[in-house]
């Protein structure tokens, strides 16, 4: 097309015809028509391979329609000619933060900004870089210079409350919410993150509200359903919980569903003579807790293979009717599936109703009887574990350090014998003078299945105190006595304002009263440990 449009404008400027296309380009671009635009673009490159603005309109488009490697290397072209076009560096940045290269993003926002310092939407975009490269203060800032700039933009004001949510400033978090919600009421993003941070304020009602809101406007929001399926079951509805908790799949950052296309999902029917399969899923301490529904099915009549990840494996054949497996043959046939955490679901589980016996698992004998003369009989011994996995946002909070067991370790006859794997073992070299805890040698738990040693150490032990890990649900699965140290706003499975657990029977919550306060936690815990080893033995005299 643009070659012969060079032939009807021969004897005329070039560039009038170029600039002809380009202006078509544009507003196919902008009314949405991205494929024609594309065509433009290309037909302008075809005959002026080195122009700027069509190398970036162009990238642009690829970034829009998902191309993005493509769309940074043609906007790297147009930057070599132009080196000082703040649109492409934006827009640039833009693709570099999808591809999740942020740190060359942030770059980019920052070259985009010293050419156009008050570019609204690069201040923007860098603080949502920032805040994903989890520099919060630095986010911070940079939203208020956009707002100092445009203060009424409701995504900025939306964005700066999450900043200040991942900072535990709640109340400024939500006044920052509030506050992008009164420009744009119907913002479904907005409310549900004010949802999140009326929850950890424990202002349940209006949080719940929140996300009723979000999803009368979305009805398809995926993480506003879920969060709101978790107070829900916070709360002690499970009626309403269990069923938005399937939305879980869908949420952001969600893995992979393991369930096959192919067969029909078990949602409570007569199982008896059914072959079904379950499907494992997310951390230890859900398959811990939730492998006791296996047992549940097993006995209905169902036969049961459960599909489980292969750390695991050993561990939850200990006392199981279900046929364990790490990989099934894809010609075994099946009746219908399930994943894990949707059997409480079809199984209908109420507050009233939840399948509270123990134990479910169970200690290899061999190995208990190897721990028993390992550890001896004498004192008081107490099992602890402190810091959970990293990975992720669930480990907000819910860790202490080791040290705050200080107080425990100084009383008369009690032993503190460290449970504790991979991370935060580190804090064992690093106690206090005074302190004295256990470890049990590079042999404990050291092959690739996981918790056999824990397990027979736990039945050779008075007490396991611990984070909210996945220890603690082992010692509850083996109705050890175990005590829980949870956090203001804990996990939704230790609900609200409770000292036990509907879960585990032999299990006491100890919950913090004020955020982030372990200390307080820990004075509840040494008064009810004196209370429960009693006073220490006096010697007689001579």
């Amino acid at each position: 097309m643009l070659e012969s449009r060079r032939r009807n404008y021969l004897g005329t400027n070039e560039a009038v015809t170029i600039n002809e296309c380009l202006s078509r380009g544009v507003e196919r671009h902008r009314k949405g028509d991205l494929r024609r635009a594309e065509q433009l673009y290309r037909e302008i490159l075809a005959v002026a391979p080195a122009h700027a603005i069509a190398l970036q309109m162009l990238g642009l488009v690829m970034i829009q329609t998902n191309r993005l490697q493509g769309g940074v290397e043609l906007i790297d072209k147009a930057l070599a000619i132009n080196p000082n076009d703040a649109d492409a560096l934006y827009n640039r940045g833009n693709a570099l933060r999808a591809l999740k290269r942020l740190d060359e993003a942030l770059a980019s926002y920052d070259k985009a900004l010293a050419i156009r310092p008050d570019s609204v939407e690069a201040l923007n975009n860098r603080g949502n870089v920032l805040q994903e490269l989890k520099r919060f203060d630095e986010a911070l800032a940079s939203y208020d210079k956009a707002l100092a700039v445009k203060p009424n933009r409701a995504d900025t004001l939306s964005n700066r409350g999450s900043a200040f949510k991942e900072l535990n400033r709640l109340d400024e978090a939500l006044a920052s919410y509030d506050r992008a919600l009164s420009i744009s009421p119907n913002d479904a993003e907005a409310l549900y993150n004010r949802g999140l941070a009326l929850q950890e304020l424990q202002r349940f009602d209006a949080a719940m509200a929140s996300y009723d809101k979000a999803l009368a406007i979305k009805p398809l929001h995926a993480d506003a359903r879920y969060n709101r399926a978790l107070l829900a079951l916070q709360r002690g509805d499970f009626v309403a919980g269990w069923t938005d908790y399937e939305s879980r799949w869908n949420r952001k950052g969600a893995p992979n569903r393991k369930l096959k296309a192919s067969l029909p999902t078990w949602r409570g029917e007569d199982a008896s003579r059914k072959k079904i399969i379950i499907y494992d899923e997310q951390g230890l301490g859900d398959v811990i807790q939730f492998s006791r529904y296996l047992k549940i099915l097993a006995k209905s009549g169902a036969r049961v293979t459960f599909l489980a990840r292969p750390s695991l494996l050993r561990l939850i054949r200990s006392s199981n009717d279900s046929i364990c497996v790490t990989a099934v043959e894809p010609t075994e046939a099946f009746d219908c599936q399930s994943a894990l955490l949707s059997l409480p679901l079809a199984f209908r589980t109420t507050f009233g109703n939840i399948p509270a016996e123990t134990p479910y698992l169970g200690a290899e004998p061999e190995r208990v009887q190897k721990w028993r003369v390992r550890l001896g009989d004498h004192g008081f011994k107490i099992g602890v574990a402190w810091q959970g996995s990293k990975a992720g946002k669930i480990d907000i909070g819910r860790s202490f350090a080791l040290t705050e067991f200080l107080g425990l370790s100084q009383l008369p006859n009690v032993r503190l014998i460290s449970l504790q794997k991979n991370e935060g073992v580190e804090q064992l070299e690093q106690l206090p003078d005074g302190m004295r805890v256990e470890t049990l040698g590079d042999d404990f738990d050291a092959g690739d299945d996981a918790f056999l040693d824990a397990a027979a150490v736990m039945e050779n032990l008075d007490l396991v105190i611990s984070s909210d890990t996945a220890i603690a649900h082992l010692a509850g699965a083996l109705a050890r006595p175990v005590w829980l140290a949870l956090k203001q706003v804990p996990d939704w499975r230790w609900m609200l304002d409770r000292a036990d657990s509907p879960w585990y029977p032999t299990m006491r919550l100890f919950r913090q009263q004020t955020m982030g306060d372990w200390r307080g936690v820990f004075t509840d815990i040494e008064c009810a440990l004196r209370q429960l080893i009693g006073p220490p033995l006096q010697q007689s005299g001579p």
